[in-house]
């Protein structure tokens, strides 16, 4: 009986076996240097933070995800803001594999993506940011911090003076910022009310600030960011706010989809803004929805 040709002879077999077993022991290895890897790449970044006294900018996204990678190009990977993050020390971590340790330092946290902690040379959490800076957000929350505007002094100013409304609007705004509505929104409320006819002039930028929130950090809530940008311009229609929100309006349903209605709000930022700046960025954006697909073919539908 003839064998088929096919099949392995025993010694070959045997060499098969060998090279898969080899296979596998090294395919547990790379597993277990992999993890070691990550954590001492962590204990690294702390124990260099503590031998040149810098903090440590630890910048948790997902390596898998386009948008993330977006982002870090134009924050952590920015070669621009390389003279400032020099005097950090960076570690860019997989979310996923370190969501024990995000945890940790954001209890709170329900899957948004990017966050930015820093911690001192300890592991301590010093400040934080959920969702995305855009490269001159981020570059201007980088030089307040290393200034020392920080959670921290925010909070202490705030425990020294709960009811003074200047105070209570720069906690709020720090807060929203950092998408840290657990904080930032009990307080925006609180100025809300105390201003409620924007006699101080804190009323309209909340409000704004508020918008800004809903957009950046709650997109699931985006139409409430609708609601605050229009209620600036409809009490407010004269002032800067106004211009501001019709803007970031034109933002929002760019970013929903609804080129329709963004291109409306930015035609009437053109018409009616006196602000070169806001006119030109609404111009770049009206050049993008003449040349590029319509919004249900961006998306890949």
């Amino acid at each position: 009986m003839k064998e088929c040709g096919c099949r392995s002879s025993l010694p070959e077999r045997v060499k098969g076996e060998k090279a898969m077993r080899a296979f596998c022991v090294l395919a547990v290895v790379v597993a277990v240097l992999s993890a070691a890897v990550a954590q001492g790449s962590w204990e690294r970044a702390l124990k260099q933070a503590k031998t040149e006294r810098k903090f440590v900018l630890a910048y948790f996204a997902d390596p898998n995800c386009f948008t993330c990678q977006r982002y870090m190009a134009q924050t952590v990977d920015n070669p621009s803001l390389r003279p400032l993050l020099q005097r950090f020390v960076v570690i860019k971590l997989d979310a996923a594999k370190e969501q024990k340790r995000l945890l940790t330092y954001m209890p709170q946290w329900r899957g948004t993506l990017p966050v930015l902690v820093i911690l001192d040379s300890n592991g301590k959490l010093v400040d934080l940011v959920l969702g995305h800076l855009n490269a001159d957000a981020f570059e201007a929350f980088l030089k307040a911090f290393l200034q020392g505007k920080r959670t921290d002094t925010v909070e202490q100013r705030l425990k020294a003076k709960p009811n003074d409304l200047p105070t209570l609007y720069e906690a709020a705004v720090w807060f929203l910022e950092r998408g840290d509505g657990q904080r930032g929104l009990p307080l925006a409320q609180k100025v809300l009310q105390m201003d409620a006819d924007n006699r101080k002039g804190y009323y309209a930028p909340m409000r704004l600030h508020l918008g800004l929130y809903y957009t950046m950090h709650q997109t699931r809530l985006a139409h409430r960011a609708i609601d605050e940008f229009r209620t600036v311009f409809q009490r407010f229609p004269n002032t800067r706010e106004a211009e501001e929100a019709r803007f970031y309006l034109a933002v929002t349903h760019l970013a929903l989809g609804q080129d329709a209605e963004a291109r409306k709000w930015l035609n009437e930022v053109v018409k009616r803004s006196k602000s070169p700046l806001l006119r030109e960025k609404a111009q770049k954006l009206l050049r993008f929805l003449d040349t590029e697909p319509p919004a249900d073919l961006r998306r890949g539908e």
